[in-house]
């Protein structure tokens, strides 16, 4: 075989590796996420944030905020609140089982937390987790509307992504474990409101 042809057989081979990445079929990444904290309510008097209108904090808010919020906090008049949304279990849909509990916060100041309890799955390359408006995933059955959360920290253990307080959750049905990459699903987990 000539030089260009392992060369080319080592590129492709290479371009295999990166594409399927087969070592996360043996490899476990494991997240360990406290749950998520209460947001604070709104501090009556300070500057909100992107005040004026600039898309950035105005200058002192957080500090201010902060302050307030040790002031209240240290009086008692100011509590951290949340409560739990929804809560599901994981739906096993291709790639083994899939097992764990799916939570959805809701803060006082209307944003969400979804947190993955105990999550146990298989790995895979490009894993997405995602809110769907489908409600019937398959493998290969994504709602096309979906919002994407981020990245699945760990397809073992207990980790949290944020829910913007603009999403109106009742427009979506389920949480999504997702490769991106392979557009498969792994598992979804009803979201019950």
């Amino acid at each position: 075989m000539s030089a260009a042809g392992v060369l080319a057989m080592g590129l492709v081979a290479a371009l295999a590796l990166a594409a399927f990445q087969p070592w996360k079929l043996w490899v476990d990444q494991t997240a360990n996420e406290a749950a998520p904290p209460a947001a604070a309510p709104p501090v009556p008097g300070a500057p909100a944030a992107g005040a004026a209108g600039s898309g950035a904090p105005a200058a002192g808010a957080a500090q201010g905020a902060g302050q307030g919020a040790a002031q209240g906090a240290a009086q008692g008049t100011v509590a951290r609140t949340q409560e739990v949304f929804s809560t599901s279990s994981w739906q096993s849909i291709s790639h083994g089982t899939t097992t764990g509990k799916v939570k959805v916060y809701k803060h006082a100041d209307g944003s969400y937390a979804l947190r993955l309890e105990d999550l146990d799955t298989s790995n895979g390359p490009d894993l997405k987790v995602v809110l769907s408006k489908g409600g019937h995933e398959t493998q290969q059955n994504l709602s096309p509307d979906y919002r994407n959360l981020g990245t699945l920290k760990g397809n073992k253990g207990s980790s949290n992504y944020s829910i913007a307080a603009g999403v109106d959750l009742s427009q979506y049905k389920s949480v999504v474990i997702w490769c991106k990459r392979f557009d498969s699903v792994f598992a979804a987990a009803p979201i019950r409101t």
